[in-house]
């Protein structure tokens, strides 16, 4: 059996705030902790990261909540960049999307995908089967 994480289905997102801000070097900052629950192949794994958030106390929730989300994909993204791993599904996700849209482009956008950044740049073009 192979289990595919890329294939789990996000079945619930929270993120909770700490009472009250605290001071850092870079001021004040309140922290988050998300927890993201799954649902993979009858299993349901789960991921807690606590970040902390610069603290605005005119932000609405949502905005914090969104900021702490983003801090901790960053958070995430740097450390799988710091123990040599890449985004290996992503790279092969964006290759299956470059891909179906140079079947789709008529002739004249040969090449679009690369000039986008979403295919890397190549020698020569790749055989169409039309």
């Amino acid at each position: 059996m192979v289990i595919k994480p890329s294939a789990a289905k996000i079945i619930d997102l929270d993120t909770a705030f700490d009472a009250a801000p605290v001071q850092t070097v870079d001021g004040l900052a309140i922290w988050a902790t998300i927890t993201i629950e799954y649902t993979l192949a009858g299993l349901t794994p789960s991921v807690n990261i606590r970040v902390p958030v610069p603290w605005n106390e005119n932000d609405s929730h949502e905005r914090r909540r969104s900021q702490a989300l983003r801090c901790a994909r960053q958070l995430i993204e740097h450390a799988c960049r710091a123990v040599g791993i890449g985004p290996q599904e992503a790279e092969s996700s964006l290759d299956a999307m470059a891909d179906a849209i140079e079947e789709i482009a008529p002739p004249g956008l040969e090449g679009v995908t690369q000039e986008q950044g979403l295919a890397k740049p190549t020698a020569k073009p790749k055989q169409r089967n039309r």
